[in-house]
């Protein structure tokens, strides 16, 4: 059997949520269980998309960076990939491209309206990519 960890934090949240909250006496207890439940069940939904959301956030950054002026550090990105599917390599990347995307808005947002509605527009869609429901 292969594990499934996004869906075991998710019963275990659904767990504490019915189960363990409703029959707690202590209304802090009570409160205090349907928190981390709530909090198991993200952490359940970003396991199981963070690599997917990450890597679309490279694509589009590295798509909006093409139309950059360049720079060593620019250019350089536009090479990297991560050294692994590993979540840690990817933030690696990730990380990179949004200081690049974050410096290089603040050298368009007041001189180049059409490049910051594109920044904007890439914020916007990695701010619904990483969504909790």
């Amino acid at each position: 059997m292969i594990p499934e960890p996004g869906r075991a934090l998710t019963d275990l949240a659904m767990r504490l949520l019915f189960n363990v909250a409703p029959q707690t006496a202590n209304t802090f207890a009570a409160a205090d269980a349907g928190l981390v439940g709530q909090l198991v069940m993200t952490l359940g939904q970003e396991f199981e998309r963070a690599v997917s959301t990450r890597m679309q956030d490279i694509d589009q950054m590295k798509a909006l960076l093409r139309n950059a002026p360049l720079t060593a550090d620019r250019e350089s990105f536009l090479d990297q990939q991560p050294a692994s599917l590993h979540l840690r390599d990817v933030n690696a990347v990730h990380d990179a491209g949004m200081r690049l995307i974050s410096a290089w808005h603040a050298e368009v947002e007041t001189t180049d309206d059409q490049l910051n509605r594109r920044i904007w527009s890439f914020l916007r869609d990695h701010s619904e990519r990483h969504r909790f429901d």
